[in-house]
């Protein structure tokens, strides 16, 4: 199946959407049928504040893709500006990109 990279920016005034809805998001993909193959949020450079989610997913097309996202409570409860899903090729398959694993 194809893989898609789900890049959602999180409004400026969002934090208390997302802290409202994090239990209810959590439990969303836990218990997604969806083949989740990387998920976390997009902090500032101090490594805290969240600006948004980023997910790869592994689905039959972008449609199962789009219903993934949309079906997220992050979403549903309007936490992200703008959500962009985009055809993700993996060139590695799940390998470090160059030279060996790091330690």
């Amino acid at each position: 199946m194809p893989l898609f990279l789900i890049h959602c920016t999180q409004r400026p005034d969002g934090q208390a959407i997302r802290d409202a809805h994090y239990d209810a998001h959590r439990a969303y993909l836990q218990a997604s049928p969806v083949d989740i193959k990387l998920a976390g949020p997009m902090v500032e450079d101090d490594g805290q504040k969240r600006i948004g989610s980023v997910f790869i997913v592994d689905v039959p097309d972008r449609a199962a893709a789009e219903a993934f996202s949309a079906g997220d409570p992050f979403s549903k409860h309007g936490l992200f500006e703008r959500v962009l899903i985009t055809r993700f090729l993996d060139i590695t398959r799940g390998k470090p990109a160059f030279g060996p694993p790091k330690e």
